[in-house]
């Protein structure tokens, strides 16, 4: 019988309520003893009671958790600005870490987080879930093995509205910096839909555990929101090895949309529309299956815990999360004044302001391959500047 593994939940809240589902449903059959979990305000989850009923000890934080209890894997689902010290704390306590995503806010942090791994000598999963999946790992082998030829451009489009009800939802939703100056950064590109452009890295990367890197990073930056940061993004990267990468997100748009997504390589079409699944069309008129990439979205908690039995690396790791990081530093830098868009623009569904025409101007710089900016037609976008891999590196800061 394999091994029993102890676990620890930081976050009940928020999307804390993932892993809970997945934990109290499938824990015992799963071999996982889920033995505490730290949250500062636990009497607004849903599952408390649950909790309590199986003997789950609550903590207000994770420190006074990881001083009454050891574990062999700590499951962490706190704010992206708690990310970083979070594992840090987990691995010099000798756990391992699945930190959902994204993995940090800076590229300074995601080097921490690199260096903390390496001392500790354990490892560090990051909740893409798409990246655990059947269908992106086959997606991934037959890039690297040459089947669909050269990769030569890539684009990704996710239309969500979100209203005032999910910037409220916390102090930190669309802010650049939390209230205690922490680096946030929130924004769709980097929480809500940043799966969608960390896959385009990630399938990528020359083996399983690793994903391309973005060589210059551009982006057009948009707010219709009365937040910090931005609401609506185009950006454009290059990789490394040349390779086109466009991806287009938005809250503030009046249709849900996607994620759906376009890959195109030297012998094949790669397509995605969400509900479907991913299907491949070959130069010679062959198609190929790759089957959903959200079936089995418990995958990364339950891999996770195999990797801590096994020993085995994980699928997405620092290494492979750590370029999605750099394109969201680059592309903050790329347009560090964010654009509010005028008030005439606006239009109100229940409590989500959407724009007018910027739906429609994401899908036909979509189709057209290139950013809104370069449409020449839509008055109210503004280019940023291309923003150099070197250049992130060397700011250290995004903004």
């Amino acid at each position: 019988m394999n091994r029993e593994v102890s676990l620890i939940l930081a976050g009940i809240g928020g999307y804390g309520h993932f892993y809970l589902r997945h934990l109290l449903a499938g824990a015992e059959q799963a071999g996982v003893r889920f033995q505490a979990a730290a949250d500062p305000r636990p009497s607004g989850s849903p599952f408390l009671d649950q909790l309590q009923d199986r003997g789950v000890e609550i903590f207000p934080d994770l420190t006074s958790c990881l001083a009454a209890h050891q574990a062999d894997l700590v499951v962490i689902a706190a704010p992206i600005h708690f990310h970083a010290e979070l594992t840090a704390l987990s691995l010099a306590h000798g756990a391992h870490v699945l930190c959902e995503k994204p993995l940090c806010a800076t590229v300074a942090e995601a080097t921490a987080m690199a260096q903390a791994e390496a001392q500790a000598d354990r490892f560090v999963a990051v909740g893409y879930q798409w990246s655990f999946s059947e269908a992106i790992q086959a997606l991934k082998r037959d890039i690297q093995e040459g089947v669909l030829g050269q990769p030569r451009r890539f684009k990704t489009c996710v239309l969500w509205p979100r209203g005032a009800a999910y910037y409220a939802r916390n102090n930190w939703a669309g802010r650049i910096r939390s209230q205690d100056g922490r680096w946030v950064l929130d924004s769709p590109a980097s929480n809500a839909t940043a799966h969608y452009l960390h896959n385009m890295f990630y399938v990528l990367g020359s083996c399983r555990e690793t994903s391309a890197f973005p060589a210059q990073v551009e982006a057009e930056l948009y707010r219709a929101n009365p937040i910090e940061n931005y609401d609506a993004a185009a950006i454009r990267c290059y990789t490394e090895e040349g390779v086109e990468l466009l991806f287009y997100a938005a809250h503030s748009v009046q249709r849900r949309e996607g994620p759906f997504f376009q890959f195109e390589f030297e012998q094949a079409v790669v397509r995605y529309t969400d509900g479907g699944t991913i299907q491949a069309t070959f130069a010679d008129g062959r198609q190929k299956d790759y089957g959903d990439p959200f079936a089995h979205d418990g995958n990364k908690l339950w891999q996770s815990v195999d990797a801590v039995r096994t020993g085995e690396p994980v699928a997405c790791g620092i290494a492979a999360a750590t370029p999605h990081v750099y394109a969201i530093n680059g592309a903050q830098l790329s347009m560090p004044d964010i654009v509010t868009l005028p008030d005439r623009l606006y239009r109100q569904d229940g409590d989500v302001r959407w724009v007018a025409g910027l739906q429609d101007v994401f899908r036909a710089a979509y189709q057209e391959a290139c950013l809104p900016a370069e449409l020449d037609s839509v008055p109210w976008t503004r280019s940023g500047r291309p923003v150099t891999l070197a250049e992130i590196r060397q700011r250290q800061i995004p903004v």
